[in-house]
């Protein structure tokens, strides 16, 4: 054991990412390309030796070069293809930009309207991370609006025809988690189009099962037919879930044939992860997690009763 651990401190830095408190995992470090801490968390760009350059808030990995885009491809495109001719988009969170680089990717967004309430991230992201963004800061339909996001839609008589939601975790005491109340949730269809949709990530379908139903019977009290998904993330070593809202359309209607036709006739540059196979895989949930979202005991959350991450 002795001569492994030597070996293990040989190769270099590791970096610490708790799961659970009594869970965690370790990734070695090549070199950390920024370190700092804005008045909402702590931020760092990180290269990992498998994962490459990442994004890391509050300690946890938010996006890598690895497979961001399965997690961004997979919070954007069931959204936009379930409204079919999204031209408006609100982006609440998405600080490094790559969120909004899978919505431009639309020929029928016009405008793409991003509030991210931490200046620092945008900053950091915009500097360290042009891979993720792709250059979408610079796009003429994009804007950005640095403030909180739940603010903004209360002030704002502006409609969206999608609203997507890329904040960090409910964490008690962290940003983000008057993100996931039927209060929010409701101020969000308020700011709908008729047919708009809405989407969120919603932690992840392991060790956060029911932090996840959670979400998904709050956003289900107040849209008509929600949806939960899941795509596998390495760099979270989980299974990462997300819900898909609306009024008008049900995500489980779609077809891969719709799918596929939705995106070659309206996305340009095309998708890493995403098609019609991958979104009834993505929509196919096992009976666990299916017992878990039908379970009545569990009860929207509030402002007043916020659910939080096992931490």
């Amino acid at each position: 054991m002795g001569d492994v651990l030597d070996q293990i401190s040989r190769m270099g830095t590791y970096f610490i990412e708790f799961e659970t408190p009594f869970s965690w995992h370790l990734r070695a470090v090549n070199r950390v390309l920024y370190s700092g801490e804005s008045k909402y968390q702590r931020i760092a760009v990180v290269e990992f030796k498998d994962l490459g350059k990442a994004l890391v808030l509050d300690g946890k990995v938010q996006s890598s070069l690895f497979d961001e885009y399965v997690y961004h491809e997979s919070l954007v495109h069931p959204a936009m293809v379930l409204h079919g001719n999204p031209q408006r988009v609100l982006i609440i969170g998405g600080g490094e930009g790559a969120t909004a680089r899978e919505v431009l990717k639309w020929d029928t967004v016009k405008e793409v309207m991003m509030v991210d309430i931490d200046e620092d991230v945008v900053n950091v992201s915009r500097e360290y991370l042009p891979e993720m963004h792709g250059g979408s800061f610079s796009d003429n339909r994009f804007k950005l609006l640095i403030g909180d996001g739940r603010r903004f839609l209360e002030e704002s008589g502006d409609r969206f025809d999608v609203i997507l939601v890329d904040a960090t975790d409910p964490l008690e005491g962290g940003p983000s988690y008057l993100l996931y109340t039927v209060e929010f949730y409701r101020l969000v269809k308020s700011r709908l189009t008729p047919n708009g949709v809405f989407a969120t990530q919603a932690t992840n379908t392991a060790y956060a099962l029911k932090v996840l139903a959670v979400i998904y019977r709050t956003i289900g009290s107040v849209f008509s037919r929600a949806r939960v998904y899941q795509s596998y993330m390495h760099s979270y070593d989980a299974p990462w879930g997300f819900v898909v809202a609306s009024d008008a359309s049900d995500a489980l209607q779609l077809t891969p044939a719709m799918v596929d036709d939705a995106l070659a006739k309206h996305v340009r540059g095309g998708t890493r992860y995403y098609d019609g196979l991958t979104h009834v895989h993505m929509f196919t949930l096992p009976k666990h997690i299916r017992a878990a979202l039908e379970d009545r005991s569990i009860k929207p959350a509030t402002d007043s009763n916020p659910t939080f991450m096992p931490m």
